[in-house]
Formats: C-alpha cells, structure tokens, sequence
C-alpha cells in the first residue's frame, strides 16, 4: 500500500485562520493605502463648494476637513469672523485663499500641508515670528515675503538630530529678543539679524538647548543632541504613560541602540548586562530558543518564571504551550516557543522594564516574574523619510583546540587496552564502535589481513581529526530592514519590513524569516483618534534531528542524538569522516553503519512559523480631563514542525538492524507478545520515519478604561480604572508516521507492527488531537495623588479570574493590590540652590501580586481516548483520570516590598540603589499520595520561598566635550533565593541531578554533590555516607540526602555588565563587558560504566589509577570491569554516577565575557549631500570576544546548556550600514 504525503499530514496552507491569504491581504491593504496618501501629498486637489454668508472660520473649518491641509493664525490678528459668500468648482486652493481673502489685508503663505495666515503688515515685523514660536508643529516653516525688500543681514542654516538627519520644529531665537523662528520640514530656517544679534538660542523638546555665539557668520549648521534626563522622563507601563518624576516603581529604561547585536535577530538575547537586577543566560547560539530571562529571582517552584512581554500594551503569549520545565531541556519544540522571536528589532523604539508590585499592578497576575514593555515606531509628522539598513555578520566556527580531549593516539592505545583487559568486547562492538573497532571488524571478517590492520592502526594514530573544522564553517548571516515614516497633523503612518538568513553553523542547517508591519494613526479630530497596526512574520528553517529527552532518576537521556556541537566535542578524533577513496567512512551506531555527515544529511528538521497580529486602539478625550481609551487586538499564530528520518537515516537502520547475531539483543525490534517462539522482527522493512506536530494558537485582548487627570497650583489626581477580557486557544495536531520513503517522493509503506510495538513500549499515540482554552477576565484601578510634583502616592488594585482555577468562587478570582509612594526630595527649599544637586528622589513600594501554575487543576482532569490502532474497526474507546479533583488548590502568591533612593550630581553623575524582598506562598508541587486513593502524586498548595537582593545602576558623563564624549554604565545586581518551606520527597540520584534540586532553607535550583573520599588501592572510588563513613555502596534511591553535600546555588546571585562609550565627532566606540557571579555547574562526566572506541575521552583520563599506589596520586578511578560492575550494580550502586556528581566534578559558574566591542561612523555630510543622502552610518562589531571563567571548565561554556538543539553563541564579526534618505 502507498499513499501520498496529503493522505499523513495536515496542508497547513489552508489551516484556519488562513494567515497567509489575510497577511497578503493587509499588506495589499496598506501599500494601496500608502500610495493614496503619497499621492495626496502632491496637493493637487481640487474643491468644489457652495457657501452663502458664512463665517470664514467655518470655510477654513471645511477645507480642513476635505484636505491634508491645516491653517495657523492668530486670532488676534487675522479677522476669520467676517460673514463671506463663496462659489466654487474644481478649483485649486490658492485660487480659493485669493478669491476668499481678496480686498483685505490677509495674505497667506503655503508650505508642505500647511497655510499660514498673517496680516500685511506683520510681514516686517517681530509679531510673525512671535506668533510662530507660540504656534510652533512639527511641520511649520518660516515664510519669506516674495516681494524684494530692504532687510539686514539673513541668517541661514539648518539643524540635525544626532544621526544628521534634519530636525523640523526647532526654536531658534536671537538672545535677548523677541525676533525667532523654527525650522521647516528639511530642517532649514532663515531668520533677519537684529542690530547686535550675536548669539542664538537654539532648543526643542527632548533635545539640550544650545547657545551658539554666530558671529559674522551667514550660513550656520547645528547638531543637537538628545536630553537623557528629559527622554526618561517618561514610564510607559503598557496602561498608562506616566511622568518618571511622580512615578513610585522600579522601572528601567534600556537605550535600543546601545543593545543592538548583529546576527542575533532576538531582542531577547540583547538584554544580557542592561539592566540591574535582570539575569540573562543565553543558554543556546541555535536561532529560536529562549534566553533565560530572570528579573529578581524566581517566583515558582513549578510554574512559569519567564518575565511578561508586552508589545504597544498588549501581552505577547508564547505560540506554543510549552511545560516550564522543559523550555531549556532542548527539545526541538521549544525553537517554537518564543513570543518575540518573530520581532523585527529595528521595529522596537522603546524597551522599559518593571520590576516591581508597583510598577507590573496593572499587570496583575500575569506580571509576578516582572514586565518587559516594548513600544515599536510610529510615523512621525514631517517630511517622508526612509530608513534602510544591513548588517552581515560571520559566525566563527569553534575548534577543538578549546578542549581537553585526547588525541588519537592515545585515544586508540586506550581503545588497545581495553580490548586486551577485555573490558570492551565483540558484543559491545557488535552495537557501536568507532576506529578501532572498524578495523577489527575488517580484520575478523578477513577484508585486510594483520600487516594492513597493524598498519591502519598506526595510522588511525595520526588522524588527530578536528570535528569542529568537519561539521562546522564560517557562516554568513544577512539582516536587511527598511522602514519608511511619514504624516501630517491628522495621520501619520510607519511601515517596515526585513528579512534575516542564517546559512547554518552546521551543514543542512539554515534560517529565513521575514517580517512586515504597518501603523497608522488618524486624528479624526480634536477629540478622537484612532491607531491601526498589523503586523506578520514568516519564519522558515531546518536545524538537525533530536529527540526529546527522557529522565530516569534524575538522569537526563536523549536517543539518536546528532547534536553536531556534542558530537564535535566528544567523538574520538581517531575517526575521520572520509575514508582513502574520498567517500564516507562508515563506522557503527546502534548496530547500524553511521556517518555524522550522512546523518545530519537524513536526519532532519523542518520548522515553520507564521504569526499576525492587528491591533486597534481608541482615544477620546470626553472632557479636558476625562480621557476613554480602548483597545482590541487580535493574534494568530501557527507553528510546524516536522521531524524526518529518511530511509538512509541512521535511525531507520537501526529499526532494520535484524540480522541473527544482534536480533535479541536490539530492543527496536518488535517482540510479538502473543509468540513466545517467533524472532525479533523489524517494524521498519523499508522506508523511514517522520514526525508531524502542528500548534494553532489564537490570542484576543479586549480593554476598556477611563483615565481621569486634573491638576491644580499644588495637586494633581491622576485616576485610571477599566476591564480587560483575554482568551487564548491552543489547537494541537500530532502524527507519527512510518515507511515513509523521502527519497522517493514520501510514498508510504507502514506497518501495523510499528505502531503496536509504540504501544506496547511507551504507550504512546501515533496520532493526536487536543485542544486547551484558557480565558481570563480582570477589573482595574489605578489611583495616583501629587502634592507640588513633591510627594508622590500611587494605590492599584486588580481583580483576575480565570478558568484554569475551576468553578471555586473563593479562589477563582484573585485581587491584587499595591501600594505606593515617592518623595521628590530635591524639590524641598533647603535643596532649591544646591546647583551640584540635579535630582533626589526616595520611593518605595509594597503589594501582593499573584501566578498561575499550569501543573494541576482544582478539579477531576478526565480525557476520553480511543485506542489508536492500525485498524479503525478494532479501536476502543476508554476515559482517563490524570488528577483527582483538588477544590482547595488556589492561587500562587507574592508579598513584596521595594525601596530605591535615586540622584544626580554635576549634571554627570546618576546612581540608582534599590533594595526589594519578594515572598512567595501558596506554591504548587507534587506531593506523595496515598495509594488508596489511586494516585501515586497530587498537586497541592505546598511551598513557600524568598528572594531578596539590593540592586546598583550607575551613569557617568566622564568627558563632555564639544566633539568628544565618554559615558560609562555600570549595572550590578543580586538576589538571594531562600526556600522557606517544602513538602518534598527525592532521592540522592533526583537531588543530585546537574539542573539542581530545592530543599528547605537553601534556593530553589541548588546543586548537590556527592562528597568524595579518595580512592580504594584498587582504584575504585569512595565517598561519605550520611554517617561519614567511607564507602561505595550507596544505593541510587537512597532519600537519605544528609550524605550530599551543598555545592551552591545553579543560578547566578549576581549579574551585570559595564559599558564604556566613546565619542570623538562622528566616530563611536562603545565596549560593553557582562559578568555573572555567585553560581556552581557540573563539570562533564569523566568516567563512565561501559567504553566504546567511538567517544573523545578526557585528557584528564591519561592520569588514571592503573597501579596500586597511585590512589596517592591522582583522583581519577580506574577502568572498571565487568566483574566489579556487575558486583556494585546488584546493591543499587552507582559510583560512576556518584563520582560525576561529586565534588571533585563541581565548578565556580562565575564568568566576565567581553560581550561586545562596538565601532560606529557616521560619514561627512558633504559626502551624503552629493548623493542626496540624509545620514549614513557604518557600524562594525565584534561579539563573545573573550571569556574570563574557571579554570577547571577547560572549554566548557559557562551559561550554555548542550543538549537536543542547543548549541553555544558563537563568537561573531560584523559590518553593517544604516542610510536615512
């Protein structure tokens, strides 16, 4: 039987919701748009109306409404009361203004969408630019009298932003008088020198206000340059935007262009060292995984502990439900995971992270692990400007050097020396070997004879391979962006798009991902305005196949894996992957022939992801002081991914590796349960494997509020209160198929023996659909109190419900509340002439916040299954009880309270200290049941925990300089984890594993070793019991735990970075160095029960016990043999594993890397000019350029977890451009 690919998996090109038909669709929508609104911007309209004695003000009124344009006058001056008749038809607007204002004294000037009108006398006089500098916008330009006149001499110039592109809308007035303009839409003005005009005043909001001394001279050019104190003046919490002066959380502002990384593509991996109190680990290079995110320590001890992303106000949830514990495990599906990983970087114009109960409220339960806020670009009014740029980034591939590994000649003596103690058989050499193995193989099936064996051993000697220099290369990763940004005063609009290629460190490994998005804001009037956004991403790649991991007491195992990093750094550098004639070199896996090249060629990865979202969002102001803002936003995302083994995989061989001599000893080979007297057979006769998993995600947010602002001389009440509604739907669809053959256009031959042996073995399905809907409901309030910008008072209050909580009306909604205040204690009047004081602020905050564990349910978790059986007719359907019902479980809580004392000094000096303690109760875990009940666990309420720690953010202008500059940065932070209570029960093997364990009074990730006690004289290992007694006798599942020893935490207490950043004129250097301190990691085994000659062994085992005596001389036990294993295995021993995990094996995870070195020059404006070039930057970086760490790690990457698909972040060049048109 065969049947095509449509007849296996889901043609996820018409999956609802069609995200790609609605993604073209807007995307039509809004370049058709564009050009509409381009094509106004000729203004060539024409009018046609009809007006009988009607106030000029509502002619005015009405050519606004009908057009781009806009008028500005004084009233004082311009009569626009007078009573006028006016008959018009397809008429130009300046045929309309000479008509309607002729035989007056009204005359006009018309620059881009803008009509100024003014008096003829005003045209020589100071009133003009008076009433210009009072009625300034983004696009108003000087007019200049057309007529030839008299007038002293003219001023000219034009003004820059800090990237040299022109600044519309800048004040410039010559000191001591009245006489003033503002530059126009490129950036120029022109003004008349009074008589003794000699220095001018040139400001704008969020820039410094400058004062030039002119001269003589005629023609001038001024850069301003950005106020950081007046940027962060403002927290945008996702709720409200509220002014950082009255504000009484903890928030950190984080300058996008400082963090930028080229090759990355992740704003999450971009964060490392930005911010105090914020620990990062980047636990994997491979594009798509998450960066462990930690703001202040951990809130759970099984729940979610990632930090909240929220985008333009609306929480980003993952596109695929992925269990906390495994979204470091490097599992295929977690590449998938990731809310931001479809985020263009260059879209984000703001990132502000909240830490505490203050500042995440509004969040309410979803924001106990903190807040990340992103605000992305809008259109700005002004000119049309384009922005476009690129980077290209080399991905370095690693060496071998960086290890200590042995080389191959003493890989194959070792190799020799086991087979002479016969410590590595046949048998074992029948299910993988590797060089020596190979040969004598050959040698025992008489293809060579001895001379050619002796001699291809010596030469095997000599191979040295480097696996890093075969498997990896020198990528090239592309990151092309343009946006475009432009608006008038009643709509602005920004779109962008970008494409990102990874060819692959590794070999059939590659990524393209393509994003779009669109913005557009209409002021429909005074009153009202609405912003549109949508937004897509399209993500494509193949990495390399890995299972899922499996844990065995707290051993971590993963089959078939061909994780290129793992096996560059652990396979025998005796093989080599060609042989004499240039073709692979076989050697042998899990009883079938196997080459690393091959496989990773045949055992793949397909990942695709699509994602759109649109948002709307509504302001009405109602009152001066009454403000309605509404949002709804819409969010659909769908991931795939599919796993093939083809059918000259390694995996598929194996299924097939039935021969007479290795038949009994294959456990992938199906024992019929109904035929005792019937041979191991294959499942897979032909073809190969593949592996479909499709997630459907589908995310909706509805917000109401109402924010209520009056100020008075002395008070200010700012009140904010409304609803918010969240639903989200995961739709899952899971086939396993066998027989497929790819090489042969996926035509299928299964057998009904491969799905019944999955059962019998693992129990699992081959096939699988489910669906979970959580919904949430929350009511809000926020109330914040000002006396004099003085004293500060904030209180919030949220009430969350959800579904995943049952029907409890006691438990199922949660109100959470926090209380705030800040004293703005510069402002008090012994402080009012202290000029070295530029701010002091003491704030603080207490609050109880909350979380949701996805471990268990209050109520009965019932599934109803059908028998997944070849054939339909013999299905039979059953219902299972996963979890009792549990009607006390609730809520997960926090009580935290925040203190911060925050200054300036000499306009150079800024310093941040906060100190936070955070307590965690209520916390749900698994706990021993009783076995009358049916259940061997349950899910309770069972622990409680705290985090406390002091965090350090310092700002230094060293050097300021007309054309030289240097800034530093220096965060710290630490946090100190302590579990107050657990009700827990493990064993030495579980406690002891590499990810760490919780127990009372230490952190909730410590890491446990086995206390080492020297070797016996015959070379075995000893270690103290819990009575201090030397022995190897400790059975794995020992619970009595005294016997460990606690190492230190697994995770950071502290972390930050320092970055140094140098300007001379129009050359940046900025270096920035990360640091993490305070945390143990598990060396890589050392020994090991059973060798083979296919693993790279440890320099370090050249120094083994092998004599007695040597007990006094080294630390590394002896190669056991079968005899001493099987005698330690009968009494559940396991003194390799203790000797792994003891420690000896225990290493300091502290670290400063170099993390970035960082060389920008802007290019000469007379050069851009000649091109018609705004700006144009080039930027040059080096990343993970140096590691300072243990010594003991000899290699072995600090913050990396190596597993599945995770490999380390490579060290990277890069060179990029960035032109403003």
């Amino acid at each position: 039987m065969k049947r095509k690919t449509k007849a296996w998996y889901r043609d996820t090109s018409h999956s609802r919701p069609h995200l790609f038909r609605i993604f073209r669709f807007y995307l039509l929508l809004f370049f058709t748009s564009f050009l509409s609104f381009q094509a106004l911007a000729g203004y060539s309209q024409k009018f046609t109306f009809n007006f009988e004695k009607i106030q000029v003000q509502k002619i005015l009124e009405k050519i606004e409404k009908q057009s781009q344009y806009y008028f500005v006058y004084n009233h004082q001056r311009v009569d626009v009361s007078r009573i006028a008749s006016l008959k018009i038809k397809e008429e130009s607007i300046e045929n309309i203004l000479n008509k309607l204002f002729k035989n007056t004294d009204v005359r006009y000037s018309i620059v881009d969408r803008q009509i100024i009108l003014f008096k003829k006398e005003d045209r020589d006089s100071n009133k003009n630019a008076d009433f210009l500098s009072m009625h300034k916008t983004d696009s108003t330009k000087q007019y200049n009298d057309t007529t030839k006149q008299k007038t002293p001499a003219i001023l000219k110039g034009k003004v820059l932003d800090e990237t040299k592109l022109p600044l519309p809308g800048v004040n410039i007035i010559f000191k001591g008088t009245q006489r003033g303009t503002i530059t126009d839409v490129e950036g120029n003005f022109s003004i008349k020198r009074p008589a003794g005009g000699k220095v001018i005043v040139v400001s704008m909001i969020s820039y410094k206000t400058q004062e030039i001394e002119i001269g003589n001279q005629t023609d001038i050019t001024i850069e301003l340059q950005p106020d950081v104190k007046s940027l962060d003046e403002v927290v945008v919490t996702g709720y409200q935007t509220v002014d950082k002066r009255t504000f009484t959380g903890s928030v950190s502002k984080i300058n996008v262009d400082l963090i930028s990384q080229g090759g990355s593509g992740d704003v999450g991996k971009m964060l490392l060292g930005a911010v105090a109190g914020v620990t990062v680990e980047n636990t994997s290079g491979t594009f798509g995984t998450k960066s462990k995110i930690r703001i202040r320590g951990n809130s759970s001890i099984s729940g979610n502990q990632e930090p909240l992303w929220v985008i333009d106000g609306v929480v980003l949830d993952d596109p695929i439900n992925v269990n906390p514990n495994q979204l470091y495990s490097g599992d295929a599906n977690t590449l998938l995971s990731s809310a931001i990983s479809g985020v263009n970087p260059d879209d984000i114009e703001d990132i502000q992270i909240l830490k505490d109960a203050s500042a995440t409220a509004m969040y309410g339960t979803q924001a106990v692990n903190g807040v990340i806020v992103v605000t992305t670009k809008k259109g700005k009014v002004g000119r049309t400007s384009i922005n476009y740029r690129n980077n290209f980034t080399i991905n370095l591939k690693p060496s071998i050097s960086d290890f200590n590994v042995m080389n191959s000649k003493e890989r194959m003596e070792f190799s020799e020396e086991m087979f002479q103690k016969n410590l590595m058989n046949f048998t074992d050499l029948n299910r993988s070997y590797g060089a020596f193995g190979l040969l004598l193989s050959r040698l025992s099936n008489k293809e060579i004879t001895w001379d050619q064996y002796e001699e291809s051993i010596q030469r095997a000697k000599t191979y040295n391979t480097d696996w890093f220099d075969v498997l990896f290369r020198n990528s090239l990763v592309q990151e092309h962006s343009i946006s475009v940004s432009s608006g008038t005063e009643k709509q602005q609009y920004y779109m962008s798009a970008s494409y990102y290629h990874d060819d692959g460190q590794v070999k059939n490994q590659h990524t393209d991902r393509f994003t779009a998005s669109m913005k557009g804001t209409f002021n429909i009037n005074r009153i009202f305005s609405v912003t549109a956004s949508l937004y897509g991403s399209i993500r494509d790649q193949r990495i390399f196949g890995t299972q899922s991991a499996t844990e065995s007491n707290g051993i971590v195992s993963r089959a078939f894996d061909i994780n290129p990093y793992n096996y560059a750094m652990n396979t025998s550098r005796a093989m080599r992957p060609y042989n004499d004639n240039g073709e692979y070199e076989y050697y042998l896996s899990r009883y079938a022939p196997f080459n690393i090249l091959e496989e990773l060629d045949n055992n793949f990865i397909d990942l695709k992801a699509r994602e759109i979202k649109f948002q709307v969002d509504l302001n009405l102001k109602i009152t001066p002081t009454l403000t309605y803002w509404g949002l709804a936003s819409g969010r659909m995302t769908n991931s795939y991914s599919e796993h093939i083994a083809t059918e000259e995989s390694n995996i598929a061989k194996a299924y097939r590796a039935a021969d007479q001599r290795i038949r009994d000893y294959n456990d992938l080979l199906y024992n019929d349960p109904d035929d005792d007297n019937q041979y191991p057979v294959t499942v897979l006769p032909r073809g190969g494997i593949a592996e479909t998993d499709m997630v459907m995600g589908e995310f909706y947010t509805v917000r109401n509020s109402l924010n209520w602002k009056k100020v008075y001389p002395l008070h200010s009440f700012d009140i904010m209160g409304g609803t918010e509604i969240r639903a989200k739907t995961y739709r899952t669809d899971y086939y396993k198929g066998w027989g497929f053959e790819y090489l042969k256009g996926m035509t299928a031959s299964p057998m009904y023996t491969a799905i019944k042996r999955d059962q019998l073995t693992s129990s699992s399905p081959y096939y699988y659909k489910g669906k979970t809907v959580s919904r949430e409901v929350s009511f809000f309030a926020n109330l914040a109190y000002s006396l004099n910008s003085k004293y500060n008072f904030t209180f919030s209050i949220r009430s969350d419900g959800s579904n995943r909580l049952g029907k409890s009306e006691k438990f199922r909604f949660l109100p959470i509340w926090v209380i705030g205040g800040s004293w703005n204690i510069d402002r008090e009047k012994f402080l009012q002439k202290t000029e070295w004081l530029d701010y002091l602020k003491l704030r603080g905050s207490y609050g109880l916040r909350g979380n949701i564990s996805n471990l268990g349910s209050p109520e009965m978790k019932a599934y109803y299954y059908t028998t997944a059986r070849f054939e339909p007719e013999a299905n039979e359907t059953y219902i299972y009880i996963s979890s009792p019902d549990n009607p006390k479980l609730q809520w997960e809580k926090e009580k935290m309270y925040n203190i911060a004392l925050e200054f300036g000094l000499f306009e150079r000096i800024n310093l941040t200290l906060e100190y936070y303690n955070r307590r965690n109760y209520d916390l749900i875990g698994y706990v021993a049941a009783s076995q009358v009940s049916g259940f061997t666990h349950r899910t309770i309420n069972c622990a409680s925990m705290r985090n406390q720690g002091f965090e350090i953010t310092l700002n230094t202008h060293n050097i300021k300089l007309k054309d030289f500059d240097w800034n530093t940065v220096f965060t710290f932070g630490y946090n100190k984890n302590t579990v107050l209570d657990l009700v827990y029960s493990t064993n030495v093997a579980i406690l002891s594993a590499d990810r760490g364990g919780a127990q009372k009074g230490k952190p909730i990730s410590g890491l446990y070793a086995f206390r080492y006690a020297g070797l016996t004289n015959d070379g075995i290992p000893l270690f103290y019991n819990e009575k201090n007694e030397k022995t190897n006798v400790i059975s794995t599942y020992d619970q009595n735990i005294s016997m460990l020893q606690y190492e230190g935490s697994r995770e950071p207490l502290g972390s930050g970075g320092f970055t140094n950043t140098i300007r001379y004129k129009g050359l940046n250097l900025s270096v920035l160095f990360t640091y993490s301190f305070g945390n143990k990691i598990r060396l890589n085994p050392l020994i090991s029960n059973y060798y083979n000659d296919v693993s790279a062994l440890s320099g370090d085992l050249v120094n083994r016990w092998t004599t007695p005596g040597d007990e006094y001389h080294t630390n590394i036990p002896r190669i056991f043999e079968q005899e001493t294993r099987d005698r330690l295995t009968a009494s559940n021993a396991d003194p390799v594993l203790f000797y792994n995990r003891s420690n000896l094996r225990t290493a300091d995870g502290s670290f400063i890397r170099l993390k970035s070195i960082t060389l920008s020059y802007y290019l000469p404006d007379q050069w851009m000019k000649t091109l018609g070039i705004a700006s144009a930057q080039l930027k040059a970086q080096a990343q993970n350029v140096a590691l300072w760490a243990d010594k003991k790690l000899k290699g072995q990457d600090p913050e990396a977890l190596i597993t599945g698909i995770g490999i380390p972040s490579p060290k990277t060049v890069s060179l990029g451009l960035s032109v403003d048109f």
